[in-house]
This record gives C-alpha cells, sequence and structure tokens, in this order.
C-alpha cells in the first residue's frame, strides 16, 4: 500500500513530479553557484548525469538549465559544456559591503606608495614595458569622455605600477582603480575646468613622467609623480 501511494503522484501527475524535479535541480546548483562550492569556471556535469542523479527527465533538467542560465549563473558554449558563470548578484553584495573611501584617501594612499615605485620600475622595466607607457598616454591625450579620460590615466599609472613587478602593489592600485569605478569616477559637472583642459594637464605632466621612467631617471621620476599626486590632491581639497 506504501509503495502504492509512493508511485501515485508519479502515475497521476507528471507534472508535479517535473515541477518538484526541476525545482531540486535549481535549488541544489544555485546554492552550490552562490555559497561559492562550484566556483567561477567549473564544469557542470552533463544534462544525462544530472538527469541521472536526480531522477529526472532530460527535458526538465534542460529547463532548469535554461532557467539557471537567464539568471546569469551557468553559461553554456556549444562543444564544450555548460560552465559556472560569475556571480553578478554576489559580485554586487560584495561591493555594497566594501567600505566607500572618498577620493582624498585614495590620493593620500597613493603619495605612500606610488613615488617610490620608480626606482623599482626604472630597475626592473623591461624596454617593452617602458616602450607601451607611450600608447597608455597616447590613449589619454585622445579621451573624450570623462568616464574615458579617468580609465585612460588610470591604464597609464597600472601600467607603471606594473612594470615594478610587485604584485602587493599591483593588487593595491587595482583595487584603487575599483574603488573609483564604483564610485563612478566622479561627475563631469563637479570639476572647475572643462574636460579638455583637465586632459591636457594630465597629458603633459604624465608626459614628463613616462619621459623619465624612460630614461629609467629614477630620482626624477619620483619627484615628477610626487608634485603630480600633491597638486592633484591639493585640487580634491579646495574643490
Amino acid at each position: 500500500m506504501i509503495d502504492n501511494l509512493a508511485r501515485q503522484p508519479d502515475q497521476t501527475s507528471p507534472r508535479l513530479k517535473s515541477d518538484s524535479d526541476s525545482d531540486a535541480i535549481y535549488q541544489s546548483l544555485r546554492s552550490s553557484i552562490v555559497e561559492g562550492q562550484l566556483r567561477t569556471g567549473t564544469r557542470l556535469p552533463t544534462e544525462r548525469a544530472l538527469a541521472t542523479r536526480f531522477g529526472a527527465a532530460r527535458n526538465t533538467v534542460r529547463k532548469t538549465m535554461n532557467q539557471l542560465a537567464d539568471e546569469g549563473l551557468i553559461i553554456r558554449h556549444v562543444g564544450r559544456g555548460t560552465f559556472v558563470a560569475r556571480n553578478k548578484a554576489k559580485e554586487a553584495e560584495e561591493r555594497s559591503a566594501q567600505p566607500e573611501f572618498s577620493l582624498g584617501e585614495l590620493l593620500e594612499a597613493r603619495l605612500m606608495f606610488e613615488p617610490t615605485l620608480a626606482e623599482l620600475v626604472a630597475e626592473r622595466a623591461s624596454e617593452q614595458d617602458l616602450a607601451a607607457l607611450s600608447a597608455y598616454l597616447e590613449a589619454l591625450r585622445n579621451a573624450v569622455s570623462w568616464n574615458e579620460f579617468k580609465e585612460a590615466k588610470y591604464a597609464l599609472h597600472l601600467a607603471i605600477v606594473r612594470a615594478s613587478r610587485n604584485g602587493f602593489l599591483i593588487s593595491v592600485f587595482e583595487r584603487i582603480i575599483e574603488a573609483r569605478r564604483t564610485a563612478g569616477w566622479g561627475r563631469p559637472g563637479g570639476h572647475p575646468l572643462p574636460i579638455s583642459a583637465v586632459r591636457e594637464a594630465a597629458a603633459r605632466d604624465n608626459a614628463l613622467i613616462v619621459e623619465a621612467l624612460r630614461r629609467r631617471d629614477a630620482a626624477t621620476a619620483r619627484e615628477l609623480i610626487s608634485s603630480y599626486l600633491l597638486r592633484t590632491l591639493m585640487s580634491v581639497s579646495e574643490s
């Protein structure tokens, strides 16, 4: 009798079983992804394997995978399989949990270590590293929008930091960039000067820094970086 009752829902309501199986698969995979048990890039089992594991029909598995894909939790590559995608919801939650830093605080932090990096760059940078700085500088000169200008400026300085070959300082500077991105790079209207004037001044100052680094003149580069950051900090304090 008990066996007959246990089988009855499957016999009388296939749709109910399908919905139940789908929910079980969805909750299992979603929690594993969100909680980090399945990391970004992890390849998931095939639909056939999942159907066997959960005792579900292949079309039920396919429907559930479509739902996870629509939510951006997984991504499918034809011929390669299904993989865990970057969890945008979790990333947004983590970003919101991070403390916010003012531009002044970040500039003060940069003043503490960036000028000193000139010595590491002069000593460790390859000729290719130094030659590439000119391309970043050109992108800065050609920036049109405020966001484009900020991205180009930070890309140039990140290239300088990377040329130091110091992984810790590189990670610190990458976090600084992410903090500025999260803040939206600031409001264009909040600056007293038009973007063209700001861009030209930044391009001029950074061109001198790049030139000193390409000569491997650490002392001059250090002084120029310090002066540049200090002027930027003062302009922020006055606005």
